[in-house]
């Protein structure tokens, strides 16, 4: 007669997505951060989920087109528009009140990645 497993009753089901986070089938973009951001709570290697219908709202973070390039930034709107880096200094920059805003998508999630020990 043979032992059953301690673990049977412990199965381990496939992370998706889906289940921990909606987002838009057609344009949402999985991208890994190349940089830390601990005020953010983003370290190298967070797989960042990019959803571009998303509307903005106030301090929430995003991927802003500034000078041509695609940044990470979290959103001010308050009292004026505003973006503001994620880097140590968190330089804020104003941006024009009668501009549309330059986002270009919304962070809708962050899975935080590995660290190197």
């Amino acid at each position: 007669m043979a032992f059953q497993s301690p673990a049977q009753n412990y199965v381990e089901t496939r992370l998706n997505l889906g289940d921990l986070v909606h987002l838009s089938l057609n344009s949402t973009y999985l991208t890994p951060s190349n940089s830390d951001y601990p005020q953010a709570g983003i370290v190298r290697g967070s797989i960042l989920a990019i959803d571009r219908p998303l509307t903005p709202i106030h301090g929430q973070l995003i991927v802003a087109k500034v000078e041509g390039e695609l940044t990470l930034r979290r959103l001010l709107l308050n009292p004026v528009p505003a973006l503001q880096a994620l880097d140590m200094d968190e330089t804020v920059t104003l941006l024009d009140a009668n501009q549309t805003l330059p986002v270009w998508g919304v962070v809708a999630s962050q899975r935080a990645g590995r660290q190197n020990v």
